[in-house]
This record gives structure tokens, C-alpha cells and sequence, in this order.
């Protein structure tokens, strides 16, 4: 795959590149088209700037994955697990997009995008502490979009586990 170009703006970046779109958005289900760039989140930028698929810029100067790694976390202070469970997913084969609107973190397909998003991520490290209450809230919007909720606990290692948290009814 040739390298794309894409520039910094906030906490995106973007190409006007229509080969771009069509690679990445069309074919790969890579970020989003709105007025004709394609954006893509800093942790879509990580991965595939990594994969060397495209060079990122911010302004003349092209930022090495360090620096977009920086940038991430300035941004994120779990951006690094969550690129971790993002690189993860994508290697496996699936299609994973953003679920803030769904209180979490990405949302997964099987195949594409031809289907609707079957799991619903939330990446936690695994020393985080929470209540049950912030398990229930995720489980309760997941179960009323019809998605699994997935909890994506990685360790000090940075090794991922996944876990299906889900109603039970007795």
C-alpha cells in the first residue's frame, strides 16, 4: 500500500487524498469522509502510521510515531492501552470504530461495516478501580443497542483480556 499524507488539526488528522479515501475509508473502513478529507482519530493515525500506510505531518515538519504517540497522550491518558486493544482488534480482522456516543470506547464489527457493530469495547488497565455502577451503566446502554459489552482489561505487560459482561435473569 502506498503512503498517504495527512496533516494534524487537533486531535485528528486528515487527507484530501481521494486515492486516500478510497484505500482506507472505502475498502478499509478507516476513519471518516466529511467535505471530502478523510479524518482519522489519533489512535487510527498511531496504527497506521505504524503499519508505514501513511506519513503524518503538522505543518512541513512529518511526526515520527513518538511524537504522534505524545500528542495522544496529552490528549488521553489511556491512550496507550487503548491503542494496544485498537492494534489488537484490527490485527484480528475487525473493523473498529469509535462508541463514545455509547459511553465507551470502540465499537467492533465482524465484517466490515456492511452489518451492524456487534460488541461494544470499554478498555480498562487492570489496576483501574471503579463501581459496579460504571459496569451497569455500560452493560445497560450496550443491551438497549442490541450490542455485547466487552471490558478490555490490560496488565502491566500490556497484555489484553477480554471480557463479555452481560445480563443474567434468574
Amino acid at each position: 500500500m502506498s503512503e498517504f499524507k495527512f496533516y494534524l488539526s487537533g486531535d485528528r488528522v486528515f487527507s484530501m487524498m481521494e486515492s486516500a479515501i478510497n484505500k482506507l475509508y472505502n475498502k478499509r473502513h478507516y476513519g471518516e469522509v466529511v467535505n471530502g478529507k478523510l479524518f482519522l482519530s489519533l489512535i487510527e493515525a498511531a496504527y497506521l502510521l505504524d503499519k508505514g500506510w501513511i506519513k503524518v505531518f503538522d505543518g512541513e515538519k512529518e511526526l515520527g510515531i513518538q511524537e504522534l504517540f505524545e500528542i495522544g497522550r496529552k490528549k488521553d491518558e489511556h491512550f496507550d492501552l487503548k491503542f494496544l486493544v485498537y492494534k489488537d482488534l484490527r490485527d484480528r480482522g475487525y473493523t473498529v470504530k469509535t462508541a463514545l456516543k455509547y459511553g465507551s470506547h470502540f465499537r467492533v464489527y465482524r465484517r466490515g461495516m456492511e452489518e451492524h457493530s456487534q460488541w461494544l469495547i470499554w478498555v480498562v488497565p487492570e489496576n483501574l478501580r471503579f463501581s459496579p455502577n460504571d459496569i451497569t451503566a455500560r452493560v445497560r446502554v450496550a443491551h438497549g443497542v442490541r450490542k455485547n459489552m466487552i471490558m478490555a482489561v490490560v496488565d502491566e505487560d500490556n497484555h489484553i483480556v477480554y471480557y463479555k459482561i452481560e445480563w443474567v435473569k434468574f
